[in-house]
């Protein structure tokens, strides 16, 4: 598959989506693209999710969200966003579209990035470029005059950033363990000064989504959500460049990788995928990609 099939995977609902970045990460492991390791972050995160609509492993017998079949949607909605951004050079060829997915591959492409520095600069895209569209197109128009329904719909997206801040661990495990070494080794340094600053961002940055996309959808209904658009394109652009411009954030994870980067000892066709039931598990039987 090219990036343009990649690209038309368009799923309706979280299953679909799983499935699709199931088959995407396969390809992208036997390719030995770098485009992995923001999908197995985004993978990893989704099935969390997952387990939570669906009383897997930590949330058996729990009740998460006040509507399920909502958050099974936007997710469905969300992921059809980040497979469109594969193709966002053909699509787009303008240095000015889609801004901060263009620089997250280009540093791929280029091999100029550390593993740490993918995974950012693909979630800053996705969360803050996509995220709020996907939400707004999740919701009815009328629901924006509804407020009782609206409060429903803010507390899911709370309960989905609970959530993704659980599985910051385990996705930093298995970063280090399948893409890059000297995250662990960084991460000693750091202490706990990492994940505190993950956590920070994640929640700053997916609640200021939240108001970008009420007023993305209430500009649709007047024919201006281009305005908003262009706001997310904005500020998603200067995040990605800080990410870029700030290269000594990067030197201990360079510098302590450096072995493994030399040798080349990791098979990426033999990684093993998560399969359902979240961080906690129980996992099931693991999906091997060369399957």
């Amino acid at each position: 598959m090219d990036d343009e099939q990649l690209a038309g995977q368009q799923p309706e609902n979280i299953d679909e989506a799983i499935a699709y970045m199931q088959k995407t990460l396969r390809l992208f492991h036997e390719r030995h693209d770098r485009r992995a390791v923001f999908l197995r972050l985004y993978y990893i995160m989704t099935l969390e999710v997952h387990a939570a609509i669906n009383g897997l492993g930590a949330y058996k017998g729990q009740t998460v969200f006040l509507d399920p079949p909502w958050v099974e949607r936007l997710s469905g909605k969300f992921a059809s966003l980040y497979f469109r951004s594969l193709d966002t050079f053909r699509r787009n060829p303008s240095d000015d579209v889609e801004r901060a997915w263009k620089i997250a591959y280009k540093v791929v492409r280029d091999k100029s990035s550390t593993v740490v520095q993918d995974a950012l600069l693909g979630m800053n895209a996705h969360i803050n470029y996509d995220l709020a569209r996907a939400i707004a197109s999740n919701l009815d128009p009328e629901e924006l005059d509804d407020h009782p329904t609206l409060q429903r719909r803010k507390f899911d997206h709370d309960q989905v950033n609970n959530l993704l801040l659980r599985t910051l661990g385990r996705v930093q495990e298995v970063l280090a363990q399948d893409y890059g070494p000297g995250i662990a080794f960084a991460d000693r340094l750091l202490g706990q000064f990492d994940e505190r600053l993950s956590e920070t961002g994640l929640r700053y940055y997916r609640e200021r989504v939240w108001w970008d996309a009420l007023t993305f959808a209430a500009a649709a209904a007047n024919g201006r959500d281009d305005v908003v658009r262009d706001k997310l394109n904005w500020e998603s652009y200067k995040v990605a460049l800080f990410l870029c411009d700030k290269w000594w954030l990067w030197v201990p994870e360079r510098v302590l990788g450096l072995p493994w980067s030399v040798l080349g000892t990791r098979n990426w066709e033999r990684i093993t995928l998560e399969d359902f039931g979240g961080v906690d598990g129980p996992s099931g039987t693991p999906i091997n990609v060369l399957r």
